[in-house]
This record gives structure tokens, C-alpha cells and sequence, in this order.
């Protein structure tokens, strides 16, 4: 029976960890997408699926993370948002994956809905009061103080956003540190001296960061791909990055020549005072994906 290394462990052993953002259907049929990663698998230290991503219908990442697991025989990371459920059904899927044997949840507050189109947000609450609720439920306990049955316990690792370009950043990765998260998975990021910059300026507020972060990084095969990209609330490049993304005559060349180069200069920057990473999104192109992979490698 093969072994499936924990990323937890890999978290620990691996000097630069590289996460993969698989593509989410909307729909049922996932074994294609599956199929896709089969052959580069080995270079993947965990799998991460998406939770109904710019509040746009997807697959349940849960089921998806288990089914991705089960064939593929590599750690998973389903994203958990808190937008769509209260906290009671939250604890519930969190439930639901510790008996599907997932060991890792990336918790985030969620992307905006778009009310207009019938959707209606929850909110319950935050990616920080979901964090102290798994580290609750890790103890054995709800949020209410109540033992679960049989001195049961959940044990998850718990990751969580940071997006470099946001106001106030510092504080809100602060509070995160503070309530208990793991590790970090960025947003996407075309510039090094951004990222740079923001750990310059941890470090002179005193802030010290021990916490692994896993930089987003996403190579672009499509002009269509590079409009969605773009209308993220949360994204923001320069207008220099901007231009020469929009003017290319060969978008995945570029993007992909602006991933290495940024996953150099922070390899170079910040190795070995930090933990780092990487975490690929190739927006379902899986070849393209690959490849970088390969060269980060």
C-alpha cells in the first residue's frame, strides 16, 4: 500500500514546497482534470482545491480533495470559505473531511458575491474565527466548549491568505499568526519587489514572521484567462506588469517568464531567514503548469 507523505511533514523537511491549484468544473466530471496532473504528480507537494471561487458554482472541494487523493496518492488542501455557510455547517464539513481523512484546510473569508444574480452572502464569520474554531475542534472541542464523543479530536493544519497589496496587511498576517494558522498561501504575484518590500517593512515593525509562505504564481495561456485574472477584487500589478501582460503577442510566454523571474528573486532574497514556497494556479492549463514547475524545480 503506497504511503501518501503528509504535507504537514513536507512543510517541515522540504526547503521550497510547491503547491498546485488544480482546475474546478463546474460540474461533476473531475477525472479528466485528474488524469491531467498524473504525469508531473511527483513534483506536486500537495493539491489544493478551490471553494467556489469569485462566488461562481463549483464542485464540492471536499468530495473533489478526496477523490483527488484517493487517485493520485498526494496530499490535498480543499479551500473552505466562510461566505456561503454559518458556523454550525462549517463545523460540519470540517467534520466531513477529517472522516474523509483530509488532514489540511485552507480557510478563507471569500470573494464578494454578486447579489444582483440571486446570491446571498453569510458570513458568520471570518477566516481568523474559523482558524480558532478547527484549533478548537483539534483540542476536541466545539465552539460551545462541548466535548466531541469518545475524546474524539480533529487534526488539521490550517492555512490562510495573505495578499501583499492589501491596506494594513501586517496587521491582519499578525492577528492570523496569533489565531493559530500554519502556513500562508499568497495571491497571485508578478512583482518580487512588492513581496520584497512587505518583509522589509514586517521586519522593522518588529514582526517576526516563522510561518512558511507559499507565493502565488500563476502562468497565463489565454487572454481570456488574463480578463478574469484582472477582475479579482483582490489583484493588483503595477501598470508596467499590466501593459506588457495586455500587449503580448504571446501571453503564456511572458507570464511564464515573469513567474520564474519572480520565483528567483525571492528564492534569492529571502531563503534561508524564511520559510518559502510556491503555489501554482494555471487556471486548468496543466502543461503550462508543468513546465514551470519543472524549471522552479
Amino acid at each position: 500500500m503506497e504511503v501518501i507523505r503528509q504535507f504537514k511533514e513536507i512543510l517541515k523537511e522540504k526547503e521550497i514546497p510547491i503547491t498546485y491549484e488544480i482546475y474546478s468544473p463546474r460540474g461533476y466530471k473531475v477525472n479528466p482534470f485528474i488524469d491531467s496532473l498524473s504525469s508531473f504528480k511527483d513534483k506536486i507537494d500537495a493539491i489544493t482545491v478551490p471553494d467556489n471561487p469569485l462566488a461562481t458554482l463549483k464542485i464540492s472541494p471536499i468530495a473533489y480533495a478526496h477523490l483527488i487523493k484517493r487517485s493520485l496518492k498526494i496530499d490535498v488542501i480543499p479551500h473552505l470559505t466562510c461566505r456561503d455557510r454559518n458556523s454550525l455547517a462549517l463545523q460540519s464539513e470540517i467534520l466531513g473531511a477529517h472522516l474523509l481523512e483530509i488532514r489540511n484546510l485552507f480557510v478563507t473569508t471569500g470573494d464578494r458575491a454578486a447579489e444582483s444574480k440571486g446570491k446571498k452572502e453569510v458570513r458568520e464569520v471570518n477566516s481568523i474565527g474559523l482558524c480558532k474554531i478547527i484549533k478548537l475542534m483539534n483540542e476536541g472541542l466545539s465552539p460551545s466548549g462541548e466535548k466531541f464523543e469518545s475524546s474524539e479530536r480533529t487534526d488539521f493544519l490550517v492555512g490562510g491568505a495573505i495578499i501583499f497589496g492589501r491596506k494594513n496587511e501586517t496587521n491582519v498576517l499578525s492577528k492570523k499568526v496569533d489565531a493559530g494558522f500554519d502556513f500562508f498561501l499568497s495571491q497571485i504575484i508578478y512583482s518580487a519587489e512588492e513581496v520584497i518590500n512587505f518583509f522589509n517593512q514586517i521586519e522593522a515593525q518588529g514582526f517576526e514572521l516563522n510561518k512558511p509562505i507559499l507565493f502565488g504564481l500563476s502562468p497565463i495561456s489565454s487572454r481570456k484567462t488574463l480578463e478574469n485574472i484582472l477582475k479579482m477584487p483582490s489583484f493588483k500589478i503595477s501598470a508596467e506588469i499590466r501593459e506588457k501582460l495586455v500587449k503580448s503577442t504571446d501571453i503564456a510566454e511572458t507570464s511564464r517568464e515573469l513567474c520564474l523571474e519572480v520565483a528567483g528573486q525571492l528564492k534569492n532574497e529571502l531563503t534561508p531567514k524564511y520559510k518559502i514556497g510556491f503555489h501554482l494556479m494555471p487556471f486548468g492549463d496543466d502543461l503550462l503548469g508543468e513546465r514551470i514547475i519543472k524549471e522552479i524545480r
